[in-house]
């Protein structure tokens, strides 16, 4: 694929994390602090970048939306749940029983646009043959959003009432706008990728949109447009999300292991690790 590497962004490898994950996603950031899940085996990690804690939780993880001095707000397949460090205790804050099969279905992943919170599932078994399900989080009680993406991902706000969200089995990346009360009232194809690559989780730096690209070991970098100027290789077959803290100018990135054979694993040894790259605007 041919890229104009136009971005006047660059990025440098600060260190890795070696959380081993199976599938790490639901990255956030914040002052330094970083925090991620490992969707598979059920744990969520917290690191300051040099010290590494890790915690079990009931249900499987997806995202992370908020840290706390002691508290996580997780999105899982439950719904929306606290989790508190200290005691090791977790609580439901509001199902999605009542929504969906929640044994045929998993969270994904989710985020925000302005005050409205998303959170999204997909099919435990066979999301090419069943589409998930895009929820919003409503007055206490949630709200269908959408239910034609089979992989809901990404989840990156661009403006306050614009926020992306894509479908990684197809590779398509969608735009929706949304009215003051958080309905869509328009959802248009932003960026196609090309086949064998799925868009995972990304976030807006500056005028840019970075979006982890799974099976291609990089992260992509488009413009608002949705036009792809530049791609920044990993040493990770499958990176699964990116989060910038301002704080610092690192750009934290959660990568998988799942799924790689022991041939990708040779040539991608620190899939599953969380990598920390110093990110700078090229002069």
């Amino acid at each position: 694929m041919n890229l104009i590497n136009s971005s006047g962004l660059s990025i440098k490898l600060s260190h890795k994390i070696s959380s081993r994950c199976k599938l790490g996603e639901g990255l956030f950031v914040k002052a330094g602090r970083s925090a991620w899940v490992d969707i598979c085996s059920k744990k969520v990690f917290l690191s300051d970048g040099v010290l590494l804690k890790t915690f079990a939780t009931k249900d499987k993880p997806s995202i992370i939306y908020d840290v706390c001095e002691h508290e996580i707000i997780l999105g899982l397949d439950a719904g929306l749940s606290i989790y508190s460090t200290l005691t090791k205790e977790e609580v439901i804050l509001q199902k999605v029983s009542n929504m969906h099969d929640i044994k045929e279905y998993r969270s994904n992943d989710g985020g925000y646009c302005g005050s409205h919170q998303f959170l999204s599932f997909m099919h435990r078994v066979s999301p090419e043959l069943n589409t998930g399900f895009v929820y919003r989080l409503s007055d206490d009680s949630w709200e269908l959003i959408d239910d034609q993406l089979h992989i809901p991902n990404s989840f990156i706000e661009i403006e306050p009432s614009k926020i992306l969200i894509s479908d990684s089995l197809t590779g398509q990346v969608w735009i929706y706008t949304l009215s003051k009360s958080g309905a869509p009232i328009d959802k248009t194809l932003w960026a196609q990728l090309e086949p064998g690559v799925a868009p995972d989780g990304g976030c807006l730096v500056n005028d840019f949109v970075l979006i982890a690209l799974w099976d291609a070991a990089a992260i992509g970098v488009f413009n608002r447009q949705g036009h792809e100027i530049d791609r920044f290789l990993l040493p990770v077959l499958r990176p699964t999300n990116c989060k910038f803290d301002c704080t610092t100018s690192q750009l934290w990135i959660t990568s998988a292991s799942e799924g790689l054979s022991k041939v990708q694993m040779s040539l991608y040894p620190h899939s599953g690790d969380t990598l920390v790259y110093d990110l700078a605007l090229r002069s």
